[in-house]
């Protein structure tokens, strides 16, 4: 689950609900949309006249002026994102402070989604909050989220003609259908451009990298008012330049953290073969070779030191060491090299993007209007890793690899130094002439067309229909080829000892380029007819009915076929199913002061199940200046094809086996910590996740220019898919002797060379997916939004908006108690490390005199223990299970703020330009040495702080 580059830490601006106490402390700002009392902003001068009078607001699928639905909804409009400094679609979205743990920003660039960007309302994780294009679905990133969960990635969304994004913060599968539990984000196009207009900006980083370049142009030409048609045409680029750990300073660009009381972490640091991971310098010990031409057969002598394989020494970059002690199994005595591998790896992906979009609408008649649009866009992103270890347990286990003391050609290896007396070489090393990257290039394209209109006495009516596809390549560079490995070893063609003398045609015979070519489609069409029945004291009593078919492929096949290349995770996932629905919604204002809205859906999936999701909702107004608001939902999410039809993923954490298999090997290197894998395979008696979820909260507007917002929320998850829930109890049944769970195996290690007869260790554990787990949260959104109009030609308007999550429970089986997640870093594994904090909050101030704005953005996130139940066990949230594992030492990190700064100057009517100042203070990420997913800094929520103050420069023009 990745930030995206310079905004991180999700910006926000439209939406202004602060976390609890903040916003009622800090008072100054309203809401928005939904959550907002006061009137929006004028539309431009073109569009002005054709401004409908009413619009569907998400969540309903009536036309309304009211905008204020039971439901609290967020909006962003494009004049905000545009005073905040945001630039894409998935910046903006995460800025919302209801998106929360188990988001995916575009900063995970090797997780399993990577390349792509998701949103995580509430923290139900991606694939709990639908995502839509003008009301209506888009087709899925082909990459799942852990291999597991999906959803639209917003980085292929372009943002240049979006008129505004709508969040609904609440369950909408009574509207919408599955996945809409945590809530839904409509992204919604304009309908309108006339003229030509379009951005040029430019940016780079206080420290002279992550360059970026971005242009929009667009061309739109009818008026729907006089002519009745508008046509546009659009074009959009944006590169971002890559930011390397090497690229920042201590401690965020090294793994030994032993200068500031934390462990040195390096590989290496436990002696070469203290660990999987070698350095780029070959390090071997003498070894036998049980299976002739087999290289991975290699018993280690006892009682033998290590020496480093080139005479000249450590490489450079690496560390000399020396340990005189010599373990029984000869495992950490000797001459070795140490290195900080932290410097491979990226804190912010080089990204390009662009895209181009056609839209039409026409009038039809007086009272109907037609659309037709088209998209195509492309989304590369590119990061870089460590290079690849020889030494690894996925998918076979290499560990105990040596160069053979014969070449296949009779030989004595010169790569070996005990080839004359006959002995094998047991070899530590990571390829770093090989450079480790993953590249994604994905391409969308979507058309959508529809009509919706009016006829007879009142009746109303729409129709949509939508083709969308993701085509999907990944290139993955410096896996290591099992084959090709194992012909280099026996013929000696790869040179150990000095690799920078190999030649690019023996790289690449061991390490060739991994392509995988994923693909995702969706097809959709979708009718509703509403009809006003009769007047009610407070308006006409509106009814709703519709119905919708679309087709879902997945295609995702496994990147190591044949199980060929080492380290490369075997996931894959693929399958097809056509999902009809039909719903109705009632929507009956009962007097001036009482609104009453009651809706409902049935989905009928050709998976074979079938699920009906109601809503009722309630705004009462007793005065003018207050209104309640409250909702009761159903809803459900439906499993995804890697759960349910054809998928498999293995993920790894590390493990130590029980006591007693400890001492059956004497405490050796094969039962010291290692990786141990999970292989969740799908599981077609699945049932959907069922959800309960309900929301009350109040608007106020004291004064015209002064509103808020405050809405409470409670969501409880059951039958919650999960991988393996039963793996611990399939662990302990094995190594007890008893019978495994029903569906689980054990993938064994080979013996233990010294203690063959041993029992022997779990390498993975193969499980189906299961309906086990239950989830239950709750929190509180709050906003403020004050419009000061100090002049004829000054305005003030600040916004505030904040979320305080007052708890998050996880029971992952209905044996388990409910584990507690905020306020610590849970879902340790989930959310890639991010954790749950308590509150986040914005709040957005600008000052607008005359042909000048200045507006100024600041962010922040509480800290958090870096504790997870669901890594460490129930209970287990004090500093002494800190995750690092150093006790009180980094055991709670930080909170952060940062503040942004954006000035336009409006040159006339055609030119504005503006400076944007990202992170104006270089606030610093607060240390995080837990976090696996950024080195020693959390890059779901503090990333701007990794990339430090950044500067940006552009234009908008318009003719």
């Amino acid at each position: 689950m990745t930030p995206s580059l310079h905004r991180s830490r999700r910006t926000q601006l439209r939406a202004s609900a602060a976390p609890l106490g903040f916003a009622l402390a800090l008072i100054a700002t309203p809401a928005f949309a939904q959550d907002q009392a006061t009137p929006a902003p004028a539309a431009p001068a073109d569009q002005a006249a054709d401004a409908t009078p009413d619009i569907v607001v998400t969540g309903t699928l009536f036309r309304r002026t009211d905008k204020e639905t039971p439901s609290p909804v967020t909006v962003l409009t494009a004049e905000n994102l545009q005073k905040s400094g945001i630039t894409n679609i998935a910046d903006a979205i995460h800025s919302i402070s209801s998106d929360n743990s188990g988001s995916v920003p575009t900063a995970f660039a090797n997780g399993f989604g990577s390349g792509a960007a998701g949103v995580s309302l509430r923290g139900l994780t991606v694939n709990s909050t639908l995502v839509l294009i003008d009301g209506i679905r888009t087709t899925n990133y082909p990459y799942a989220d852990d291999g597991q969960r999906s959803f639209v990635d917003l980085n292929s969304i372009p943002k240049s003609t979006i008129e505004r994004i709508e969040v609904l913060k609440d369950g909408a599968s009574s509207t919408y259908g599955a996945d809409a539990i945590g809530g839904v984000v409509n992204i919604i196009q304009r309908k309108e451009i006339r003229g030509i207009e379009g951005t040029v900006e430019g940016g780079i980083s206080q420290r002279g990298d992550g360059g970026e370049q971005r242009a929009t142009l667009t061309a739109g030409y009818g008026s729907l008012k006089e002519q009745g048609f508008n046509v546009y045409i659009n074009g959009e680029y944006e590169h971002d330049g890559l930011i390397s750990v090497a690229d920042r300073g201590f401690p965020y660009n090294s793994t030994d953290l032993s200068s500031i009381g934390g462990f040195d972490n390096n590989v290496g640091a436990f002696g070469a073969f203290g660990g999987r991971v070698g350095t780029i310098s070959a390090v071997v010990r003498p070894a036998t070779q049980t299976t002739p031409g087999n290289p991975f057969s290699g018993v280690a002598l006892p009682n033998t030191l290590s020496q480093v394989l080139n005479p000249a020494g450590c490489a450079a970059g690496t560390i000399a060491k020396f340990d005189p002690v010599t373990l029984e199994n000869g495992g950490n005595g000797g001459a070795y090299c140490e290195q900080n591998q932290a410097t491979y790896g990226t804190i912010a992906p080089e990204q390009t993007r662009y895209g181009f979009t056609g839209h039409a609408t026409v009038q039809v008649g007086d009272n109907a209007q037609a659309y037709l649009t088209g998209t195509y866009y492309h989304s590369k992103v590119f990061s870089t890793t460590s290079p690849s270890t020889i030494r690894q347990r996925n998918p076979i286990n290499s560990t105990n690899v040596v160069l053979p003391a014969l070449l296949s050609n009779g030989t004595l290896n010169p790569q070996n130094p005990y080839a004359a007396q006959g002995l094998a070489a047991q070899i530590s090393y990571s390829f770093g002439d090989i450079p480790a990257s993953a590249e994604t290039d994905n391409n969308l394209y979507r058309v959508a067309g529809g009509i919706s209109g009016k006829f007879g006495d009142g009746w109303g009516y729409s129709f949509d229909a939508t083709y969308a596809r993701s085509d999907l390549t990944g290139i993955n560079k410096g896996y290591i080829n099992i084959a090709g490995l194992t012909n280099a070893i026996n013929t000696g063609s790869y040179n150990f000892i000095n690799p920078s003398l190999n030649s690019q045609a023996v790289r690449d015979s061991i390490s060739p380029d991994v392509i995988t070519k994923a693909k995702s489609e969706l097809y959709m069409a979708q009718a509703v007819l509403t009809k006003d029945l009769f007047q009610l004291p407070g308006g006409p009593l509106q009814v709703a009915v519709g119905g919708s078919i679309r087709r879902e492929k997945l295609n995702n096949p496994n990147a190591n076929v044949n199980n060929a290349f080492l380290g490369l995770n075997a996931v894959t996932a693929s399958g097809a199913r056509t999902v009809t629905a039909g719903f109705f919604e009632v929507n009956a204002p009962i007097f001036d002061q009482l609104e009453i809205n009651g809706s409902g859906r049935y989905d009928h999936y050709s998976d074979g199940y079938s699920r009906f999701s109601p809503k009722v909702g309630f705004k009462l107004t007793p005065i003018r200046q207050f209104a309640l608001r409250g909702t009761y939902s159903q809803g459900f999410r439906a499993p995804s094809f890697a759960e349910s039809q054809n998928g498999a993923v293995i993920g790894y954490t590390s493990a130590t086996p029980p006591a007693a298999v400890v001492a059956a090997h004497n405490g050796n290197a094969y039962v010291q910590s290692y990786s141990i894998g999970f292989n969740s395979a799908s599981n077609p008696n699945l049932k959907p996740e069922k959800s309960r979820s309900f929301t009350l909260g109040g608007i106020f507007q004291p004064t015209p220019w002064l509103s808020a917002t405050i809405d409470y929320y409670n969501i409880r998850k059951t039958d919650v898919i999960s991988g393996g829930p039963l793996a611990g109890q399939a662990i302990a049944n094995y190594y007890a002797g008893t019978a495994l769970p029903a569906g689980y195996s054990v993938t064994l290690d080979d013996p233990d060379p010294q203690f063959p007869t041993a029992i022997r260790k779990i390498l993975i554990v193969n499980s189906p997916y299961a309906n086990a787990a239950a989830l239950r949260t709750a929190g509180l959104d709050a906003s403020v939004q004050a419009d000061f109009h100090l002049s004829e030609s000054t305005r003030f308007t600040s916004r505030l908006e904040g979320t305080e999550i007052l708890y998050y429970d996880f029971k992952p089986s209905s044996a388990d108690p409910y584990d507690h997640y905020v306020g610590t870093q849970a879902p340790y594994v989930l959310s890639s490390g991010a954790g749950t904090p308590k509150w986040r909050a914005n709040w957005q101030n600008s000052l607008q005199t005359g042909p000048f704005t200045l507006t100024g953005t600041a962010y922040y996130v509480s800290g958090y223990r870096s504790v997870a139940e669901d890594q460490s066990g129930h209970g287990a949230t004090s500093c002494a299970d800190s995750l690092y594992g150093a006790g009180n030492t980094f055991c709670t990190t930080k909170g952060f703020f940062d503040l942004d700064l954006v000035g336009e100057v409006k040159v006339n009517s055609k030119f504005t330009f503006y400076v944007n100042v990202i992170n104006l203070f270089d606030a610093s990420a607060p240390l995080n040495p837990a976090n696996y997913a950024g080195n020693n800094y959390n890059p779901t929520w503090t990333q701007s702080g990794i990339v430090g103050r950044f500067f940006r420069a552009g234009a908008n023009f318009k003719f």
